[in-house]
């Protein structure tokens, strides 16, 4: 069970979940840059969340490069990977594209990289030209499957170790065969920042991850979250409020103009009793092996978001508790989200598992029958429906019972979480 923050730092459980309380940070720092940016963007039906997060980039990749995190012996750069999880169809790239006035209106040359690239030297060529900066993937998907292109081979491992690694990577050379069309050598200046804001929906994140990102430390870099599906109807979004546009410009050039070391010394306590507490629940999940990467990743966000929420808020490099329990409220939401996102095993099949679950879970005491499980899901093939509902049978998730009916005995299938209320129902003696 994750950790519960306090309520005046996350809003009870809502509908639509925000990652900001809805009264502390907006009201008790009027100039909070990540508030008043969402207050600026939220004019469409996706969660207000996204927007949020997209202001949390913007703030981090402002500083990346800049600002650092002195922890002990370990020194953090603003590095930050993060992964929306949401519906498909929530219009995820106007997110990005609403940034680009506020990053205009800032004036800070290179902020943001758009770029499709083409073979696997453009990308090491554009990383050494423009070290720093966020890219916007609005499908995680899309990116995955361009990295996992034979042609792009190297690139992600090359990005995975990038990652708060603070040393000036090796040029890159390439065969040479004396004729002009050989490619030059790839020389870096300064060890790129790299800061990436990617989205997706659980189903094409899932389908499109291999064994070796989750193992080779590809996929616990990111910082997932669950951002949910809005219920807002919005037919004719109205345009941003033009008077904030230059206020935000302001405060993001103010932001971008900052460098120095985050002083972190008033709320070291604090965050040790959040790492002595997180830990364990980490190493008690089932498969720990996977678990553990994650977290070792989080402790780490933890304090890199602390030091934005302060610097969204203040303006300054002194973190605050305030900043820091903002901080634990959005690691409490990413690891919910990373624990849901475990008990698939991080692969199609656990996925395609976990939904079947969820469907037996969903009709509550009464069971389901077999008979309406295959409709849910006659797009599976007939074996792999059985395979499936064998597994979750065989691991006590979900008990298997013979109703006679009037014609032939129907099979129904009870989840664990109704099946002691099942039980008493039917008169069965508890196991």
């Amino acid at each position: 069970m994750s950790a519960t923050p306090s309520p005046d730092i996350m809003a009870a459980k809502a509908p639509e979940p925000a990652m900001l309380p809805a009264a502390s940070a907006s009201e008790a720092h009027p100039a909070d840059f990540i508030s008043m940016y969402a207050n600026f963007a939220d004019v469409f039906e996706m969660p207000r969340q996204v927007h949020e997060w997209v202001a949390v980039q913007l703030v981090a990749s402002a500083m990346n490069g800049k600002v650092q995190i002195e922890w002990g012996a370990v020194t953090y750069p603003l590095d930050l990977w993060v992964l929306l999880l949401s519906g498909s169809g929530q219009g995820r790239n106007t997110a990005a594209d609403i940034a680009l006035s506020v990053i205009d209106a800032a004036n800070v040359k290179g902020l943001l990289h758009k770029a499709t690239w083409g073979s696997r030297a453009a990308f090491y060529q554009q990383t050494a030209e423009h070290p720093r900066g966020l890219y916007v993937w609005p499908e995680l998907s899309v990116a995955l499957q361009t990295l996992n292109d034979p042609k792009f081979a190297g690139v992600k491992e090359w990005m995975t170790d990038r990652y708060d690694n603070l040393r000036v990577p090796a040029p890159i050379t390439y065969r040479q065969t004396g004729k002009k069309s050989d490619t030059p050598p790839i020389v870096f200046d300064e060890a790129p920042r790299i800061n990436v804001l990617a989205t997706s929906s659980d189903d094409w994140f899932i389908n499109n991850l291999e064994q070796a990102d989750t193992m080779g430390g590809f996929i616990p870099r990111w910082l997932p979250k669950q951002v949910g599906r809005s219920e807002r109807l919005i037919p004719k979004p109205v345009c941003p409020d033009k008077e904030l546009l230059p206020v935000l410009g302001e405060r993001l050039a103010s932001i971008a103009s900052l460098s120095g070391h985050a002083n972190l010394s008033e709320v070291e306590q604090a965050y040790e009793r959040w790492y002595s507490d997180a830990r364990p629940r980490f190493e008690k999940q089932p498969n720990s092996g996977l678990a553990m990467p994650f977290f070792n990743r989080l402790r780490g966000e933890v304090l890199k978001l602390a030091a934005i929420f302060e610097i969204s808020q203040s303006g300054g490099l002194r973190v605050t508790m305030e900043a820091l329990h903002r901080a634990i409220a959005a690691a409490s939401d990413a690891e919910d989200t990373i624990f849901r996102l475990l008990k698939t095993g991080m692969n199609r099949e656990g996925s395609d598992v976990e939904k079947m679950a969820e469907k037996i879970r969903s009709a509550g005491a009464s069971g389901i029958y077999q008979s309406e499980l295959t409709y849910a899901f006659q797009h599976w093939k007939s074996w792999e429906r059985n395979q499936r509902l064998a597994t979750l049978v065989e691991s006590g998730r979900v008990y298997r019972k013979e109703q006679p009916t009037r014609g032939r005995t129907a099979t129904l299938y009870v989840h664990q979480d109704h099946y002691v209320e099942y039980q008493k129902v039917h008169g069965e003696p508890s196991p």
